[in-house]
């Protein structure tokens, strides 16, 4: 349901995808253990070791620490030996993107379906810009197109392509001879799990609402050995329906179909009681398994949700 405005999209372009390196310029993604604290309330983990991946062996210099000291290399060398530590600052970025038919909704501005392929977009622009590699898969429930982590534009650009290609052919089903991969949110984090290694940060973009046990299955195994995050992106209007006249009525389309509704005031309340019971149902799974939620308005500008939300800083 999309009122009539030249600026409302049905699918994300290249365009829009492509502008946000230039607004991520003075951003960068949060700390993952600072927005599970602030999301979910949960204490910050003390980390254990120094966090730091060993670099190389060179001769002591003074203001080394004594206790990087290599007393073997030293030993055999008869010249005092220090080891070289780097911080370990890599992790690799994924975001696991639906473009499954719920998401091809809106009641203003853009289709669900767009705003998480623009979330996705944003967090791809800020890993190449802090140094970090992206990777993402997209998925339809017929199709999915997964790209490997890489730090450079040029794969990002493919991956912007293939996604909007996916968003389009999302809504023409099946075709003869073709079978689907699997619509389940559990499909999806079970094929990513075998494509990984274990330390990336992984985002899962999408509509939360209607998910399985499975799904909470397969993310506390991948999360195990990642950092997730889960995105869930919403329209205002599957949380409260617009109030209405008297004798007048609420009406949806798909582009070719209208349908009108008369909701009364009980069904209304009914409605809204249903999102929000899901909505709380969502938050506690996820705060059993400490996993942050973030829910992002798909009529909203897709960074300010972000930095509103303390996904990025």
């Amino acid at each position: 349901m999309l009122k009539s405005q030249p600026n409302h999209q049905l699918y994300a372009t290249l365009d829009e995808l492509l502008a946000f390196q230039f607004q991520v310029k003075r951003h960068k993604i949060n700390h993952q253990q600072k927005l599970i604290s602030a999301k979910a309330g949960f204490h910050q983990s003390v980390k254990k070791g120094r966090g730091m991946v060993f670099s190389e062996v060179r001769e002591y210099q003074p203001g080394d620490e004594i206790r990087h000291i290599d007393w073997k290399v030293s030993a055999r060398t008869q010249k005092t030996h220090t080891k070289v530590f780097t911080e370990e600052l890599e992790k690799p970025i994924i975001c696991i993107t639906a473009q499954t038919p719920a998401l091809f909704f809106g009641s203003q501005v853009r289709f669900k379906c767009v705003q998480a392929l623009n979330v996705s977009a944003i967090l791809a622009w800020l890993s190449i810009q802090n140094g970090d590699r992206f990777g993402g898969l997209v998925f339809t429930g017929q199709q999915r197109f997964f790209a490997a982590p890489k730090a450079h534009h040029k794969p990002l650009m493919s991956y912007f392509h293939r996604a909007i290609e996916i968003q389009k052919s999302s809504l023409k089903g099946i075709k003869p001879g073709e079978e689907s991969i699997g619509e389940g949110w559990e499909a999806q984090i079970g094929f990513v799990r075998t494509q990984l290694k274990s330390g990336n940060r992984v985002f899962l973009v999408g509509d939360f609402l209607s998910v399985s046990d499975a799904f909470y299955t397969q993310l506390s195994s991948l999360k195990k050995h990642n950092q997730c995050t889960l995105i869930h992106v919403f329209d205002p209007i599957e949380k409260n329906l617009p109030v209405v006249s008297t004798g007048d009525s609420l009406s949806f389309s798909d582009g070719v179909n209208k349908v009108s509704l008369n909701v009364s005031a009980k069904e209304q309340q009914f409605y809204e009681q249903s999102y929000q019971l899901a909505w709380e149902a969502l938050k506690d799974n996820c705060y059993k398994i400490h996993v942050p939620l973030v829910e992002i308005d798909s009529t909203q500008d897709p960074l300010k949700q972000l930095m509103l939300q303390k996904v990025v800083l």
